[in-house]
Formats: structure tokens, C-alpha cells, sequence
């Protein structure tokens, strides 16, 4: 399995470090890490097939061989994985008193609201897609869903520019989500081909 960390943490890490928020830095990538531990054990008890682990700003990326063939129980236990291990980490911080736990409580619970946001591709958006899918219906629901996800987030940039400059990071990721969400509306009539395909083999 492969691991990296996406390109647009950089700029997201050298901000907090100019701003002198260095234990900011450290504390939100080792939540990040934790976050995706819990998604890398949840695959694995699933006997999911992880090629790759990518991080990102809001937590991480699995790339799961044949993902969409694998059962929607699985891949809501996958989704749910990650927030509750961010649960986890929140309740320990809350439980044991150490140096900068409120610091930690505060990562946690920003981490948790985001992940959660019923929107794509985040945790919440993916468990909403296994939830609402029946047999047949997956791809026109993830489509309907990204094409909701899309205008959540559009809407969401315009009225977080109502508070630039303070809001500058939140825009940031809301457009980085945005653009993912086009990619992926873009590029999913290949993947239901591919899929098609695979299934085809297998059967």
C-alpha cells in the first residue's frame, strides 16, 4: 500500500508555521493520521483491498481497489471509520488531562463537524451515498449527490467571502472540495464502465 500526503497540505502546513502556530502543525497532522487509521482499520476488518492512502486537509483518501462492487454495509463501516477514531482521540483529550489537550479537544471537534458535513467526498457524504443506495441506483445516486454536493459548497464559498480575509483557509478548502467534486462528476461515466467491466469478469 502506497502513502502520501496530498500537495495541498503544503501550503495549508507553511501557513500555520508562519503564523507561529507550530504545535497547531504538529497536533492537526497527527489527528489526520489517527482520523485515517481509523479508515485504514475499518477497511482491513472488511478485507477491503487498500492500493493507496492519501492525506488530506479534512482527513483522507482510500483508494480501494473495485470499491463500488464491494457491499454499501462495508463501505458505510469504511466511511465511519475515520470520525470514529477522531471520537476516540476527542474522548481520551476530554478523559486524561496532559499539556495542550484543549488544543486537542478543539482539533477533534473542527475535524468531526467537518467530516461529518453530509456532502462529498467527505465522511458524511460517503455514508449518506451507502445509506440512500439501492440495488441499480448506485451511480444515479452518488451522481445526484456530487451534483448536490457541488451546489453546498458553491453556496458555501460565496458566504464564507463575506468574511475574507479571516475565512481565507475555509475558502481554500471549500474550493479544493469543490474541485474534487467536478473531477469526480466529470470522470463518472468511466467509472461506471470500469466497474461494468470488472463486474462483467467476475461473473
Amino acid at each position: 500500500m502506497k502513502f502520501r500526503l496530498h500537495p495541498v497540505l503544503i501550503p495549508l502546513f507553511l501557513f500555520l508555521i508562519m503564523t507561529g502556530d507550530i504545535s497547531v502543525y504538529a497536533l492537526l497532522f497527527i489527528s489526520l493520521l489517527i482520523h485515517e487509521a481509523g479508515h485504514l482499520i475499518a477497511a482491513y476488518a472488511t478485507r477491503m483491498r487498500v492500493r493507496s492512502c492519501i492525506i488530506m486537509p479534512y482527513g483522507g483518501e482510500l483508494v480501494i481497489s473495485n470499491r463500488q462492487l464491494e457491499p454499501r454495509r462495508n463501505r458505510l463501516i469504511v466511511a465511519l471509520g475515520g470520525p470514529l477514531a477522531t471520537v476516540f482521540l476527542l474522548g481520551f483529550a476530554l478523559w486524561i488531562p496532559f499539556p495542550g489537550d484543549d488544543q486537542v479537544v478543539r482539533i477533534q471537534l473542527v475535524l468531526l463537524a467537518l467530516n461529518l458535513l453530509p456532502i462529498l467526498p467527505l465522511d458524511g457524504g460517503q455514508a449518506i451515498c451507502a445509506l440512500l443506495e439501492t440495488d441499480g441506483s448506485e451511480y444515479r445516486t452518488r451522481a445526484l449527490l456530487l451534483v448536490y454536493s457541488m451546489l453546498v459548497l458553491f453556496a458555501a464559498i460565496l458566504l464564507l467571502f463575506c468574511g475574507f480575509p479571516h475565512t481565507s483557509l475555509y475558502i481554500v478548502l471549500a474550493i479544493f472540495l469543490l474541485i474534487q467534486n467536478i473531477s469526480a462528476f466529470r470522470f463518472r461515466k468511466y467509472e461506471k464502465a470500469y466497474t461494468e467491466i470488472k463486474l462483467n469478469r467476475l461473473t
